[in-house]
Protein backbone atom coordinates (compact mmCIF):
# COMPACT_ATOMS: atom_id res chain seq x y z
CA UNK A 1 0.00 0.00 0.00
CA UNK A 2 0.90 3.55 -0.75
CA UNK A 3 0.58 4.85 3.23
CA UNK A 4 2.08 1.23 4.63
CA UNK A 5 5.41 0.22 5.71
CA UNK A 6 8.79 1.58 6.05
CA UNK A 7 10.13 4.39 8.32
CA UNK A 8 8.25 8.22 8.11
CA UNK A 9 10.93 11.07 7.89
CA UNK A 10 11.67 14.18 6.88
CA UNK A 11 12.51 14.66 2.97
CA UNK A 12 16.11 15.46 3.31
CA UNK A 13 16.53 12.42 5.90
CA UNK A 14 14.80 9.60 3.58
CA UNK A 15 17.26 10.70 0.85
CA UNK A 16 20.08 10.14 3.33
CA UNK A 17 18.91 7.06 4.67
CA UNK A 18 19.41 5.52 1.43
CA UNK A 19 22.80 7.19 1.10
CA UNK A 20 21.56 9.73 -1.24
CA UNK A 21 22.52 13.61 -0.77
CA UNK A 22 20.36 16.17 -2.30
CA UNK A 23 22.52 19.42 -3.32
CA UNK A 24 19.91 21.95 -3.30
CA UNK A 25 17.18 20.91 -0.52
CA UNK A 26 14.58 22.66 -1.76
CA UNK A 27 14.70 22.53 -5.37
CA UNK A 28 15.95 19.14 -5.73
CA UNK A 29 13.62 16.35 -6.81
CA UNK A 30 16.41 13.21 -7.29
CA UNK A 31 19.53 12.59 -6.47
CA UNK A 32 22.56 10.59 -7.59
CA UNK A 33 26.10 8.76 -6.55
CA UNK A 34 28.57 6.64 -8.09
CA UNK A 35 25.78 3.52 -7.44
CA UNK A 36 22.71 4.83 -8.33
CA UNK A 37 19.63 7.56 -8.93
CA UNK A 38 16.71 8.12 -6.39
CA UNK A 39 13.59 9.84 -7.56
CA UNK A 40 10.81 11.29 -4.92
CA UNK A 41 7.69 10.10 -5.99
CA UNK A 42 4.40 11.90 -4.85
CA UNK A 43 1.77 9.24 -2.65
CA UNK A 44 -0.57 11.72 -4.30
CA UNK A 45 0.44 11.14 -7.79
CA UNK A 46 1.09 7.50 -7.71
CA UNK A 47 -1.61 4.56 -8.27
CA UNK A 48 -0.57 2.32 -5.83
CA UNK A 49 -2.80 -0.41 -7.22
CA UNK A 50 -0.59 -0.77 -10.25
CA UNK A 51 2.73 0.85 -8.40
CA UNK A 52 2.63 2.92 -11.12
CA UNK A 53 3.42 6.73 -11.15
CA UNK A 54 3.65 8.18 -15.11
CA UNK A 55 3.67 12.39 -14.93
CA UNK A 56 1.45 12.05 -18.66
CA UNK A 57 -1.49 10.93 -16.09
CA UNK A 58 -0.63 11.83 -12.74
CA UNK A 59 0.73 14.97 -12.27
CA UNK A 60 -0.54 17.89 -12.22
CA UNK A 61 -0.12 20.31 -15.35
CA UNK A 62 2.68 20.34 -16.58
CA UNK A 63 2.93 24.50 -17.06
CA UNK A 64 2.91 24.22 -13.10
CA UNK A 65 6.25 21.57 -12.82
CA UNK A 66 7.88 21.35 -16.20
CA UNK A 67 10.33 24.63 -15.72
CA UNK A 68 11.58 23.89 -12.76
CA UNK A 69 14.83 22.73 -11.35
CA UNK A 70 13.86 19.96 -10.23
CA UNK A 71 12.25 18.57 -13.24
CA UNK A 72 15.42 19.09 -15.14
CA UNK A 73 17.51 17.33 -12.54
CA UNK A 74 15.21 14.61 -12.04
CA UNK A 75 15.36 14.22 -15.92
CA UNK A 76 18.79 14.26 -16.44
CA UNK A 77 18.90 11.40 -13.29
CA UNK A 78 16.39 8.97 -15.18
CA UNK A 79 18.28 9.80 -18.09
CA UNK A 80 21.49 8.46 -16.80
CA UNK A 81 19.30 5.14 -14.78
CA UNK A 82 18.31 4.21 -18.10
CA UNK A 83 21.77 4.76 -19.28
CA UNK A 84 23.65 2.85 -16.96
CA UNK A 85 21.41 0.99 -13.95
CA UNK A 86 18.90 -0.68 -16.42
CA UNK A 87 16.96 1.95 -15.46
CA UNK A 88 16.62 0.94 -11.76
CA UNK A 89 15.91 3.69 -9.37
CA UNK A 90 15.99 3.84 -5.52
CA UNK A 91 12.68 5.87 -4.25
CA UNK A 92 11.78 7.78 -1.75
CA UNK A 93 7.94 8.18 -1.00
CA UNK A 94 6.61 11.99 -0.16
CA UNK A 95 3.22 12.17 1.61
CA UNK A 96 2.42 16.06 1.12
CA UNK A 97 0.61 18.40 -1.15
CA UNK A 98 2.42 18.44 -4.56
CA UNK A 99 3.49 22.18 -4.47
CA UNK A 100 3.00 23.23 -1.03
CA UNK A 101 4.78 20.56 1.27
CA UNK A 102 6.73 17.66 1.14
CA UNK A 103 5.16 16.43 3.76
CA UNK A 104 6.57 13.38 5.86
CA UNK A 105 8.78 11.13 3.82
CA UNK A 106 9.33 6.80 3.91
CA UNK A 107 12.70 5.41 1.95
CA UNK A 108 11.31 2.65 0.06
CA UNK A 109 12.92 -0.44 0.89
CA UNK A 110 12.50 -3.50 -1.70
CA UNK A 111 13.16 -5.70 1.35
CA UNK A 112 9.98 -4.53 3.09
CA UNK A 113 7.88 -4.36 -0.29
CA UNK A 114 8.41 -7.31 -1.15
CA UNK A 115 10.96 -7.56 -3.66
CA UNK A 116 9.62 -4.62 -5.44
CA UNK A 117 12.02 -1.94 -6.82
CA UNK A 118 11.02 1.02 -9.19
CA UNK A 119 12.35 1.30 -12.60
CA UNK A 120 12.01 4.09 -14.95
CA UNK A 121 10.01 2.85 -18.21
CA UNK A 122 9.63 6.41 -19.91
CA UNK A 123 11.47 9.19 -20.24
CA UNK A 124 10.98 12.13 -22.78
CA UNK A 125 13.94 14.51 -22.18
CA UNK A 126 12.47 17.83 -23.60
CA UNK A 127 9.41 17.98 -20.90
CA UNK A 128 10.86 15.75 -18.33
CA UNK A 129 7.76 13.48 -18.45
CA UNK A 130 8.54 10.12 -16.82
CA UNK A 131 7.16 6.91 -16.22
CA UNK A 132 8.16 4.57 -13.07
CA UNK A 133 6.71 1.07 -12.25
CA UNK A 134 7.64 -0.99 -9.14
CA UNK A 135 8.28 -4.29 -10.72
CA UNK A 136 9.87 -7.53 -9.16
CA UNK A 137 13.65 -7.39 -9.91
Amino acid sequence: QGGSGGAVMQFVEAFNALGFSLANQRQDWSAETDAGICISLWTKETDWKTLVMDTRIHAGDPAMWKHKLGNAKRARHARRALEEFGGWVDVVKIDGVPGESFGQATPWNPVERKGFQWKVTFLDDETGHLRLEALSR
